[in-house]
C-alpha cells in the first residue's frame, strides 16, 4: 500500500512538471533551448582548453583590470533589468523604459571595456597568435561578447518600442494589458541574466586557471 502511495505520488509529480512545460510560451521554450546549447558550448571550450592546455608560461598572467570593470558593470546592468518585470507588474511603463535604457547603456559600457580588456591583454604580451598565444582568452571572451550584441540588439528595439509607447496613454494601456508583451519582457530579462551569470563563470575561469 505504501508502494503503491509512493507510486501514485510519483506520477502525479511528472504529470504537474509535464504540465508545467506545456504552459511554457514556445517563444520561452526555445529561448530556454538556446541558453541551454550556449551554455554547452561555452562548457566544452573551457573544458577543451582545460585538458589540451599548451605548455605556455602565463605565470606572470594578470586579469586586465577593464575586465574586473566589466565584471562590476555587468552586475549593475543584471540589477538594473530586474526592475523591469516588477514595474511592468505594476504598470509603471516609465520604469520599465528606465530599467531596460541604464541595462542598455550599461550593456555598451561592458563592450567598450572588453575591448580596452583586449588591448591590455596584447599590451601585456599575451596576443591573438604567435609564441605567446593567448588566443583561448580572446575567442572565449570574443564569444561572449557575441551573445551580449544579441542582448544589445534586443534591449535597443526594447528601449525604441517602449519609448514610443510610453508617449500615448492608449497604446501604454495596450502594451501593459497584452500578455505577449509581458512575455517578450520575460525573455529579454532572462537573456540578459544569462550573458551576465556567463561571463562571471568566465571571469572566475580565468582568474583561477593561472
Amino acid at each position: 500500500m505504501h508502494q503503491q502511495n509512493k507510486n501514485n505520488t510519483e506520477e502525479k509529480r511528472r504529470e504537474t512538471a509535464m504540465a508545467r512545460l506545456e504552459k511554457i510560451h514556445p517563444h520561452k521554450m526555445l529561448l530556454y533551448l538556446a541558453i541551454f546549447g550556449s551554455s554547452l558550448v561555452f562548457l566544452f571550450m573551457i573544458t577543451a582548453y582545460t585538458f589540451s592546455r599548451p605548455e605556455e608560461d602565463f605565470s606572470s598572467f594578470a586579469m586586465p583590470k577593464s575586465f574586473v570593470v566589466s565584471l562590476v558593470i555587468l552586475l549593475l546592468s543584471s540589477f538594473a533589468i530586474s526592475k523591469a518585470l516588477p514595474a511592468f507588474k505594476k504598470d509603471n511603463i516609465k520604469e520599465v523604459r528606465r530599467a531596460v535604457e541604464i541595462a542598455l547603456l550599461l550593456g555598451l559600457g561592458f563592450t567598450i571595456s572588453q575591448y580596452i580588456g583586449w588591448y591590455e591583454l596584447n599590451s601585456s604580451g599575451i596576443h591573438l597568435t604567435g609564441k605567446d598565444s593567448g588566443a583561448y582568452l580572446y575567442i572565449i571572451s570574443g564569444l561572449h561578447i557575441l551573445h551580449l550584441a544579441g542582448g544589445l540588439v534586443f534591449l535597443t528595439l526594447a528601449y525604441t518600442n517602449i519609448n514610443t509607447v510610453s508617449r500615448d496613454p492608449v497604446k501604454t494601456l495596450i502594451v501593459l494589458t497584452n500578455p505577449y508583451e509581458r512575455i517578450r519582457l520575460e525573455m529579454l530579462v532572462a537573456y540578459w541574466h544569462f550573458v551576465d551569470i556567463l561571463w562571471i563563470v568566465l571571469f572566475f575561469y580565468f582568474l583561477f586557471s593561472f
